[in-house]
């Protein structure tokens, strides 16, 4: 008794999805996209796997892709602004005086 399981499969070239799958297993290549029947053993696990599944995500599901889509990115925490700085902007009258005085003695190097 042999390993394999061998299957004829045809088809209809006047058909367009047929000739469309004709035509791309024809172009398979051990280089390019590996054997057709590797192609074919995967799409019909694939198919298999769609059928068993009711099409419903879970949460679990859903936790697992965002894990995984977030293994490589990178995060920074960015600490909150701190509180504005508030300026004392008020002049004592001995800083008003020394004010006007250091602004005539600029003005009189023009004059």
């Amino acid at each position: 008794m042999s390993d394999h399981y061998r299957i004829n499969v045809r088809f209809d070239m006047s058909k367009e999805r047929e000739r469309t799958a004709a035509e791309y297993l024809g172009k398979l290549s051990e280089k390019s996209s590996g054997t057709r029947n590797r192609f074919i053993v995967n799409a019909i696990i694939e198919a298999i796997g769609r059928e068993k599944s009711d099409g419903s995500i879970s949460l679990d599901d859903i936790r697992a892709m965002f894990r995984e889509e977030l293994k490589s990115v990178s995060f920074v925490n960015v600490s909150p602004p701190s509180e504005p700085v508030k300026l004392d902007t008020d002049l004592t009258e001995e800083e008003k005086e020394a004010n006007v005085e250091n602004v005539l003695a600029a003005l009189n190097m023009f004059g």
